[in-house]
């Protein structure tokens, strides 16, 4: 499953789109020694931002003792030539960072920590060629400083580091989608490389005994440890880590903040320690203010930094806010109560204290360059602290932060009180309304909606424009902030801008989407890659170039590793190309996937076995293949077993929930078998699978139905309540139950607040849109307009074209789980175009009467 952190990697290539880091626009500071000619007797192979170099005379080990070079940035260039010379006149294969660009990614705040710094790697034949080639190399560099590797043992004080590892570039990942190595056993038995970032070879390796003095020096820094406990990690990155500990001493509470030297970063090449020494100072200019943490030392431990500050008591703003924000519940609800007016109190309470804070820094000659609400923590009676002032510069900086989102940040050109006059009303947007936003014309459409919302103050909206710069109209909300929408208009702008930035030269991708694992975005599965966006264009009754259906299935029958999938592989292919006309080339691809289809571990729609039979029925009706309506019959019946106990779950995972991963998934087969069939014990199932998720669910006081998983209460289609809405309405046309008649009107009420972050289908607005459509009460209409309405928050122009931002709202997408496409289905339905939002949840197949004597 794809972890937040994860998007951060797709943000580096492309300032629009979720891009894949290997595609970072590098070509002016590509290192000239990866540019030069392979010398003779050297075969050549580029891997991502990696060049490796080998032998071509020998085959080389497949793992053993490497070396990884970590310098400095301004060092890697020269380093590179050093050691690339040195290994091509000793016969030693290696790799190395093709650009200066790619290095400063590799080692940047938010980059993989287990992996940053390692610039070159060796891969000697042989031990003694290692302890040779580390002793050589010693020599040329030592002294050179370089983020510390971690996961390796530091040789000496230089900037080479070891360890024991596969030589192999890994071809495989593991469930979030990390690249994994396999090491080679002693008995032959291939194991999973340990990727854990502190230095632990295998059991069964002896450490070469050029090792000794160094292994020596690790053991001692550990033993020495630093005086405080930690008793909880608060962050942790490529930077260091936040932590909360202890004094070993007297018990007090402290924050520890750590800095890796040469590592973590930004934008301008300043590194973790260096903002940690801004952020020091800052303190301790701020010493006595009531707003900032008290410092209390500084100190260096194996070579990192350490700042020790007042622990302050509370929680972040950002959980403060969502505590108690009103536009997340049922809007009939929130009218009736007094909780706006409280909220809004609370607020501008909040504003007025940062504001005394920032005129508080301002008055020691601090301009804070961010103010992310993440680093505001309100204490348990109220009071605001400030507690990151890494950003803190003198009064005349007008430099922009190098941040990594700017939504919390001060634009260039502003200087002192002016830069925290735009902080504060940065913050005071998004407390009423938190919705990033990246284009200035933006703000007048979200301060309108805050005043319409809020008894704020009658020039609350104004000030906003004023202080945030916006001059220009938002012409993409304006599209959809109206009583009456064109919706021609919009269909045609958001069709136009999906066909505006397809890719069909690139065989990685045909549209830009969101990414699904650490390692891959886009492809052809119809959850997040091109099939959903020519199933969403095929519903909006756009034309579809022969190109685009050429690439969706050359795609699908040439992936090396195909998953069998609904959501993820190649069924949903397959029913995307039946759906456009193409049925032989569906009943091609359907054919490939026959060996995987039963291979498949889950029970769930998106990639298991409920959505591959209900495929495999779909494809039995319209061409009346009785095989494959045995192979349904048999997968349902094989799903019967799995659903009487709930699904299990999967190994260091949760029980399964929801529509697309839970047990609703195989409720909707169990309706569709019965709807093919007539046998009413289909419909016991489907009512015992769909129960499952039902008892997961809760009614909040304001009436709405969330599913919940143990810690959030989820209405969303991909994993919520939303998507159980769907079987709900199918089984009471069959079993009318009071308690399923109450679920569904609960989940109904869930689809109507205003603040919801994302746009999307699957964990946003359109899904809302798109459940309250497909489901056809006539009273739902208001809260559909509304809801369209809202989308206007969300909107974009892109070349004059409507488009929408991905997951997270970071970079635009055209996916069907996230973006353009996904909103496109749920306006069809909307506006009344299309049934049938999504493939087999039409109502006219689930729902309909089975035919007299079954099959």
């Amino acid at each position: 499953m794809q972890r937040i952190n994860d998007y951060d990697r797709f943000y580096v290539a492309d300032p629009d789109f979720f891009e894949v880091p290997d595609r970072i626009p590098d070509g002016d500071t590509r290192l000239s020694f990866f540019s030069a000619d392979v010398p003779a007797g050297w075969r050549r192979a580029e891997n991502g931002w990696w060049v490796r170099l080998s032998p071509s005379a020998e085959a080389g080990p497949e793992q053993g003792w490497m070396i990884h070079v970590s310098v400095a940035e301004h060092l890697v260039e020269r380093t590179v030539e050093i050691v690339g010379g040195y290994c091509l006149n000793h016969s030693i294969g290696f790799e190395g960072i093709r650009s200066r660009r790619a290095a400063r990614a590799l080692n940047a705040k938010r980059a993989d920590r287990r992996r940053s710094g390692r610039l070159m790697t060796l891969f000697p034949a042989d031990e003694a060629r290692f302890t040779t080639a580390l002793l050589d190399l010693d020599t040329l560099l030592k002294g050179q400083p370089g983020p510390y590797a971690l996961g390796a043992l530091r040789h000496g004080s230089g900037p080479l580091y070891c360890r024991y590892g596969s030589f192999a570039p890994a071809t495989e990942t593991d469930e979030h989608g990390e690249p994994v190595s396999r090491l080679r056993c002693p008995d032959g038995r291939l194991v999973v490389e340990d990727s854990a970032p502190v230095f632990r070879p295998p059991d069964w390796v002896s450490v070469p005994e050029v090792l000794d003095a160094d292994l020596r020096a690790m053991r001692e820094t550990v033993q020495g440890g630093l005086p405080y406990r930690i008793e909880r990690a608060l962050a942790i990155t490529n930077a260091g880590g936040t932590y909360v500990a202890a004094d070993r001493l007297t018990g007090a509470r402290v924050v520890l903040r750590e800095a890796r030297p040469y590592a973590g970063l930004d934008e301008r090449g300043e590194d973790a320690v260096t903002r940690l020494d801004r952020h020091r100072a800052a303190l301790e200019r701020a010493a006595g203010l009531d707003y900032v943490p008290e410092l209390l030392e500084c100190r260096t431990f194996g070579e990192h930094r350490f700042l020790v500050e007042e622990f302050v008591e509370g929680v972040p703003l950002s959980l403060s806010m969502l505590a108690g924000l009103p536009l997340l519940t049922h809007q009939e609800a929130v009218r009736d109560s007094g909780d706006v007016a409280t909220y809004t109190k609370w607020a501008m309470d909040v504003l007025d204290q940062l504001r005394d804070a920032v005129d508080g820094l301002l008055g020691r000659g601090i301009r804070l360059g961010e103010l992310d609400p993440e680093n505001v923590v309100v204490r348990p009676d109220g009071r605001v602290a400030l507690v990151d002032l890494e950003s803190a510069t003198s009064l005349d900086d007008d430099r922009a932060p190098a941040a990594d989102d700017p939504q919390f940040c001060v634009p260039a050109g502003v200087r002192g009180a002016a830069a925290h006059d735009h902080l504060i009303n940065r913050l005071r947007l998004w407390l009423f309304l938190p919705l990033p936003y990246h284009e200035r014309a933006k703000v007048r459409t979200l301060s309108e909606a805050v005043t319409r919302h809020y008894p704020v103050p009658p020039d609350f909206g104004a000030n906003l424009v004023r202080v945030l710069g916006c001059s220009d109209p938002d012409s993409a909300g304006d599209a959809l902030d109206r009583p009456e929408a064109n919706w021609p208009e919009i269909r045609d702008s958001l069709i136009r801008g999906i066909h505006a930035v397809a890719t069909p030269h690139r065989r990685d991708r045909l549209f830009p989407g969101t990414p699904t694992t650490p390692t891959t975005i886009g492809g052809h599965p119809l959850g997040y890659g091109a099939a959903g966006v020519l199933y969403a264009l095929g519903q909006a009754g756009a034309e579809i170039p022969e190109e685009y259906v050429g690439w969706l299935a050359k795609a699908a029958l040439d992936d090396p590793a195909p998953l069998p999938g609904l959501y993820d592989g190649l069924h949903g292919v397959a029913f995307v190309l039946d759906h456009l006309g193409h049925r032989e080339t569906a009943l091609t691809v359907l054919d490939r996937s026959r060996p995987l289809d039963e291979t498949a571990r889950s029970a769930d729609l998106n990639g298991g076995l409920a959505g591959i039979a209900l495929n495999l029925l779909h494809f039995a009706r319209v061409t009346g293949d009785e095989e494959m309506l045995a192979r349904a019959v048999h997968l349902g019946d094989d799903l019967a077993v799995r659903v009487r106990d709930g699904l299990p779950a999967t190994p260091g995972g949760p029980e399964p929930y929801g529509l697309l991963h839970g047990p609703t998934g195989p409720a909707l087969l169990f309706q569709h078998l019965y709807a093919h069939t007539g046998e009413p014990r289909y419909l016991d199932l489907a009512d015992t699978a769909l129960r499952h998720d039902l008892d997961r669910c809760v009614t909040r006081p304001d009436g709405t139905v969330h599913l919940f998983d143990g810690t959030r209460y989820l209405t969303y289609l991909h994993g919520g309540s939303n998507g159980l809405a769907f079987v709900l309405r199918n089984q009471l046309r069959h079993r009318p139950a009071p308690d399923l008649r109450a679920a569904l009107d609960g989940i109904r009420r869930a689809c109507q607040p205003a603040c919801v972050h994302n746009a999307g289908l699957f964990r946003g607005r359109a899904g809302m849109i798109a459940t309250l459509a497909e489901l056809g009460f006539a009273e739902d209409g208001p809260a559909i307009r509304d809801q369209v309405r809202r989308l206007a928050w969300h909107a974009r122009r892109r070349h004059g074209h409507l488009v929408f931002p991905g997951f997270r709202m970071r970079r635009l997408a055209m996916d069907l789980a996230t973006g353009s496409a996904g909103v496109l289905l749920a306006l069809g339905a909307a506006f009344g175009e299309r049934t049938g939002v999504l493939p087999h949840l039409d109502s006219r197949t689930a729902t309909t009467d089975p035919p007299e004597g079954g099959r």
